[in-house]
């Protein structure tokens, strides 16, 4: 009987460019699309950048660190961008598996295109098969991880980071496999950056992307790992979540539906769990339920929502309401929803230290209630009912069945380009963004990453380069 990894990988490791519909293809090139836009917003906004610095003191390579003039190694280079690209919590995720899969599968993926010459499809096919490896392992455990303390993208993320690489680096199966294996010891990310609201979070797709490049060098180089690595009795899910799993789960696949697909954009900078409570309060306010002008009527804001959400974003309650740091502030629902009730939107500028300490958003944060429901949506999509109730007994509720950019509520074309613009041009300019996405969107027809990594390194502005890695 085969192994998980075993069975992944002789599914997946040998997936061939060309049996990829054109139009999974594209939907890949979508993801590496909204996932560049996020990284150049962190970068304009010097945050999730430390790992920019610490690789651009590297040395030399072959790969870039995105919006900088600095090429390094491409382990270097994964682990930097895979920073960035994660450090705002506006990367897209995968509602199944409850994992950012492009933070770390994009990074890895041109890092290593960069390096290998490889073509424009070579490099989205292997980025899809590492979203089904990373996907059907989260799958296995939607939650448990961050029940258990550990963040899903950052333990799974390893993997889904291997894969990748061990097909770009042109491993054979049984180095792929040991790859795997080599990984589960690099796998790591805990959620403790819950308690002060601390960056480390932003690192956890970069370590895997980074680790996932060196598992694949190791096992190149003949190192062995475990190929029990997912269900045997000191695997993966036993030591982290304490689950047995069955290796026969997740090793289907009829060509019906590709895990790419469930790539959910982000409309908002912050923690998914909060998406549905500011759709609806935004919905209020369009219907002028509410509004900044009469908070004092407001008496309670009732949030009825999946049990999951409660540790991540309405609990321990004090610390929600008086967020001291953005990510505690992005990690909190009541203070999410009190800006978009004043502002009307929720976006990179609501996590500036003179929206954190509005002492209006704090008043509105602490009259935000909640109640564990077992919403049927979840966790295909991330749903949530909002009730207000004034202080005249007169209540209005929205129910958010599907939250925004989830399979049930797509994101359109209109809305990636409005994503990626509002993302990249405070960082370049009017002919670089255009570059960068043209070269995005030429991906499954690029006879190697050349354009690419030219427009990943027009974004830096001498002004910027001073400023960021002095």
């Amino acid at each position: 009987m085969k192994t998980l990894a075993e069975a992944l990988v002789e599914r997946w490791h040998g997936l061939q460019p060309e049996d990829v519909p054109y139009p999974i293809l594209r939907r890949a090139a979508l993801c590496f699309e909204d996932t560049l836009a996020v990284a150049h917003a962190a970068a304009h906004l010097d945050v999730g950048t430390a790992a920019t610095k610490v690789a651009a003191a590297t040395g030399q390579g072959p790969a870039t660190i995105w919006g900088t003039q600095h090429k390094v190694l491409a382990s270097e280079a994964a682990f930097a961008n895979g920073m960035l690209s994660h450090a705002l919590d506006y990367d897209d995720l995968h509602p199944g598996g409850i994992m950012h899969s492009s933070a770390f599968i994009v990074p890895t993926a041109i890092a290593l295109g960069e390096q290998t010459g490889a073509s424009g499809r070579q490099v989205l096919a292997a980025s899809i098969a590492g979203y089904e490896v990373a996907a059907r392992l989260g799958r296995l455990a939607p939650g448990p991880f961050q029940d258990n303390g550990f963040q899903s993208t950052a333990v799974l993320g390893v993997f889904g980071a291997a894969t990748v690489a061990a097909r770009l680096l042109g491993l054979d199966q049984r180095q792929a496999v040991n790859a795997l294996g080599i990984a589960g010891s690099m796998a790591a990310g805990l959620m403790e950056f819950l308690a002060d609201g601390s960056d480390v979070k932003q690192m956890h797709p970069g370590w895997a992307a980074h680790s996932g490049i060196r598992a694949a060098q190791l096992a190149m180089a003949g190192f062995s790992g475990p190929s029990s690595v997912f269900e045997g009795r000191f695997g993966i899910f036993r030591s982290y979540v304490g689950l047995t799993i069955d290796p026969n789960a997740v090793a289907g696949f009829d060509g019906s539906h590709w895990e790419v697909e469930d790539m959910a954009p982000k409309p908002y900078p912050a923690c998914l769990c909060v998406h549905p409570q500011v759709q609806a309060i935004l919905d209020l306010r369009a219907r002028e339920a509410v509004s900044p002008d009469r908070i004092d009527a407001i008496r309670e804001i009732r949030c009825d929502i999946p049990e999951f959400y409660i540790g991540l974003v309405y609990e321990p309650a004090a610390r929600k309401v008086e967020v001291s740091t953005p990510y505690e502030a992005r990690f909190s629902a009541p203070y999410c929803m009190a800006r978009a009730l004043l502002d009307g939107r929720l976006d990179v500028a609501s996590f500036a230290p003179d929206k954190l300490s509005d002492p209006k958003a704090a008043a509105i944060a602490r009259k935000v209630k909640f109640r564990a429901e077992a919403l049927p949506e979840f966790p295909q999509s991330f749903p949530a009912r909002v009730t207000v109730t004034n202080t005249d007994g007169s209540t209005a509720e929205c129910y958010i069945a599907h939250n925004l950019g989830s399979a049930g509520n797509p994101f359109s074309s209109e809305q990636f380009a409005e994503k990626f613009q509002t993302c990249v041009t405070p960082l370049l300019d009017s002919n670089g963004s255009m570059a960068l996405w043209r070269s995005v969107r030429a991906l499954p027809d690029a006879p190697n990453l050349n354009a690419l990594s030219l427009a990943l390194l027009v974004g830096a502005e001498d002004r910027y380069r001073q400023h960021q890695l002095s």
